[in-house]
């Protein structure tokens, strides 16, 4: 039985085989005119004309059916001649129509084939359409119950091989392009909606929305699996989530969208997504005008997105929303470099509701943006308006502890031990031109606070040890000013207030002087500055901004700098010299340090002094120049104080008396500060009054030769004055009178720091009675200046000075020197 219905059904089958196979030779005999009675037919159909070169019956090239190749196929619409524009040119059409609908009166395509050609549309600006192709020549009257008319019922597959099409509407300035490198596109229609699959290669040459600012996707190669929908009834165009589009990078971007034709403008709503897109790529599916503007900030990475874009088809851009998530990447500013940043934020073209889309209503927010400077990590907020010229406002702050801060620093210069600081800043101004360098000015509003923690800092040239340091420093695009700044150098609590000009734009290479004013008040001073205002460093380098180094910085800024300094303090201590109420100007100006009214308190008097130190930074060694006065001082304590100036005759502990004197003093240093004693020049009006000098050696020496009864261990002189010069280390001397309790002499020659000495001493015979307590000491007494003398010599030998008599020669000038002479020299024998 089943044997028998097995055998039944194939003989059936066979027998519908036949049918076919008959009709289809049917076919395959009358094709030439079946196919003059459909060309015929489509044109009835259009308002325009189809033109078909040859065609060919080809039954079994996509199964066994109806199939039909095209070839040379040119459609043109009704005004054809005028714009000279085919609205198809394909060289193939192959057409695969369904058979069963076929002998139903209507046309349903399974399989199209369009190859090597184009399909272009357009729209004219007196609003022509060569679209009108698909209108019919004549209208029709149609029964109110009568369905529409459909030329193609279904389609199955389309597949387009270097096929392009492009759409152009001179109304809006909208242009669209592409060639379908061999794309396929399978086509279901199921209650009232055509539903296409698309795949494979699209060559894009640019979706233009707005001509002025560019076209979207220009010239990329891509890989497209689109789907897409069109709904007839309410006449919308969907493209589904899962549609796809791979570029030539192979980076993926998902796409979604929706359009409403049912309206004129028309609407659309479309969605992109990409993961980990590089910024470069996607720069370069935007217009040429928005690519320009983002990569000229220079961020180069990788970017998580979403991006919607909604408008009408009009002369209005559409509006455009974009949030995205950075991977870490870099960004070079002038003084160093941001590593490892990462942001998170929203784009839009529309910030301002009101206003239309477009480039001066954009804004780009990021709420989070992390990194480091160099070494220092930071965070910050970050919101850009109008995109063709960046105005940013940003809001950040960086946390540094030492170990950040020695990131940046080169150890071997400066290292910073301990403590921490903090940086807040506020940004509003140009993103892509923080300075202009023609206007010398800073292209915005910079504000921002710095404070430190127990900052603890060594510059270890100089074997500077900074400790302790706390405050304050707020700062602008201009200036830093400290309202209070506590710094320990290891000897000495600092209390800084004042600011710093133009440091800022000095940065970015601003020409103009960089400035510091500063009060620094140090209630206890012990001076310790002195060897590193005359060490020897190298000079600093010219900034290689591509090399970020903070110690090139600050040496760069340090010898740069301008600085003026009002100092004060209570008590001073260096080496041996002690002072109160010191008061005073220092600036620092071309590697010179130079001294302004410094007035104090020292030596039991009054102590005024102006001066430089100039340290060239070469082989040339520094050199000091000073110029004061000392008033009702303690002369023991001016020698103390300065270590005796160097020299060994002459002490401390020889002197007393109360000294006024002015004096200019120039020499050389040596790295330690010490003195070059070769180098050495000066001139001082010496007065002292109520001298004594204990002890003297040389006065215990002469003692020897004469006046040996007399107290010469403790001399009383009356008032001295005299000038000195010293050149060198040598002190010329000008006929001086010394009166004392003891006995007046006349001192002349040179007095060395060295082994030169050479000094004459006269001593007048008058002197031969003694002085006891009673004596009042008479300086510039004339009878003291005339009669007889005995000379003696004080002269270094051997390290030593040692007084001998002395024997003049005779140059009589007249009778009365003549018999002065005989008289001297009587005595000397």
């Amino acid at each position: 039985m089943f044997q028998k219905l097995l055998k039944g059904i194939a003989i059936f089958a066979l027998f519908i085989g036949l049918l076919i196979g008959g009709i289809e030779f049917w076919f395959y005999k009358n094709q030439e005119e079946i196919f003059t009675k459909v060309k015929a037919a489509v044109n009835e159909e259009i308002s325009g004309s189809l033109d078909i070169e040859s065609f060919r019956f080809r039954p079994f090239q996509d199964g066994f059916g109806f199939n039909f190749t095209l070839y040379n196929v040119v459609l043109r619409d009704s005004l054809y001649s005028q714009h000279k524009t085919d609205v198809l040119n394909a060289k193939l059409i192959h057409v695969a129509l369904d058979f069963s609908s076929f002998y139903k009166g209507a046309i349903r395509l399974q399989n199209l084939v369009l190859q090597d050609g184009d399909m272009t549309l357009f729209v004219r600006k007196d609003g022509y359409t060569n679209l009108s192709v698909f209108g019919p020549r004549k209208p029709k009257d149609k029964k109110k119950d009568s369905k529409p008319d459909r030329l193609i019922d279904k389609l199955g597959r389309i597949h387009m091989h270097n096929f392009g099409f492009r759409f152009a509407d001179s109304t809006t300035g909208k242009n669209f392009g592409a060639i379908f490198r061999d794309v396929t596109n399978r086509v279901n229609y199921a209650d009232s909606a055509w539903i296409a699959n698309i795949s494979g290669p699209i060559y894009f040459e640019g979706l233009t929305f707005k001509p002025e600012k560019g076209g979207f996707l220009i010239k990329q190669e891509t890989y497209a699996n689109f789907s897409v929908s069109y709904n007839q009834k309410d006449r919308s165009l969907y493209i589904r989530p899962s549609s796809q589009l791979r570029v030539a990078s192979q980076d993926v971007i998902d796409i979604k969208g929706n359009f409403d034709l049912s309206e004129k403008p028309a609407h659309f709503n479309l969605g992109f997504a990409a993961q980990k897109i590089q910024v470069n790529t996607a720069l370069k599916l935007l217009p040429r005008q928005i690519e320009n503007v983002i990569d000229s900030i220079g961020i180069k990475t990788r970017v998580n997105t979403r991006v919607t874009v909604e408008g009408i088809f009009s002369h209005e851009p559409p509006s455009v929303h974009v949030d995205f998530e950075t991977d870490t990447f870099q960004y070079q500013l002038p003084i160093g470099l941001l590593k490892n940043m990462k942001a998170r934020g929203s784009y839009t073209n529309q910030f301002n509701k009101t206003k239309p889309p477009g480039l001066l209503n954009t804004q780009v927010n990021v709420p989070h943006v992390s990194g480091a400077f160099e070494t220092l990590p930071f965070s910050f907020d970050l919101k850009i308006d109008n995109i063709t010229d960046p105005i940013a406002l940003i809001r950040g702050k960086v946390k540094a502890d030492s170990a950040s801060i020695n990131g940046l620093l080169d150890p071997k210069r400066y290292v910073v031990k301990g403590g921490e600081a903090y940086i807040q800043i506020h940004y509003n101004g140009s993103l892509r031109n923080f300075y202009n360098p023609k206007t010398d000015q800073f292209n915005g509003k910079l504000t921002g606070r710095a404070y430190a923690e127990n900052l603890s800092l060594d510059y270890v040239p100089r074997q500077v040890h900074l400790s302790k340091v706390n405050g304050d420093i707020y700062f602008d695009e201009k200036d830093f000013l400290l309202p209070k700044l506590d710094i320990n150098d290891g000897h000495n609590l600092l209390h800084v207030k004042g600011g710093i000009t133009n440091l800022i734009p000095y940065l970015f290479g601003s020409p103009r002087i960089l400035k510091a004013s500063l009060d620094v008040n140090i209630p206890n001073w012990k001076m310790n500055w002195m060897e590193i205002f005359v060490g020897k460093r190298r000079a600093s380098q010219k900034l290689n901004r591509k090399k970020f180094k903070l110690s090139d910085l600050l040496d760069n800024v340090i010898d740069q700098m301008e600085i003026e300094a009002k100092l004060q303090s209570n008590h001073l201590v260096y080496h041996n010299f002690s002072a109160d109420n010191m008061k005073g100007m220092i600036t620092v100006k071309n590697n010179t340090v130079s001294l302004n009214n410094f007035s104090m308190k020292a030596f039991g008097g009054g102590f005024k002094i102006s001066g430089s130190i100039f340290n060239p930074y070469t082989s040339e060694p520094p050199r000091l120049q000073i110029a004061g006065n000392v008033t009702n001082a303690d002369v023991h304590s001016v020698f103390y104080s300065f270590n005796n100036f160097g020299q060994k005759a002459v002490t401390h502990q020889n002197l007393k008396g109360k000294l006024n004197t002015e004096f200019k003093f120039a020499t050389n240093l040596k790295n330690d500060a010490t003195l070059l004693p070769k180098t050495m020049k000066g001139e001082v009006k010496l007065n002292l009054v109520r001298g004594e000098i204990i002890d003297f050696e040389p006065f215990l020496k002469m003692k020897k030769l004469i006046f040996k009864n007399r107290n010469l261990e403790q001399v009383k002189f009356a008032p001295i004055k005299n000038d000195l010069i010293l050149t060198g280390q040598e002190i010329e001397i000008k006929q001086m009178e010394i009166e004392s309790n003891v006995m007046t002499l006349f001192v002349e020659g040179i007095y060395s720091f060295g082994n030169k000495t050479d000094l004459s001493i006269a001593i007048p015979l008058s002197n031969l009675s003694r002085r006891d307590s009673t004596y009042q000491l008479n300086p510039n007494d004339p009878k003291k200046k005339k009669g007889s003398r005995i000379y003696l010599r004080a002269v270094d030998e051997d390290g030593q000075v040692n007084i001998k008599l002395a024997f003049r020669k005779k140059k009589p000038k007249d009778k009365k020197e003549d018999e002065e002479e005989e008289e001297n020299d009587d005595v000397e024998k």
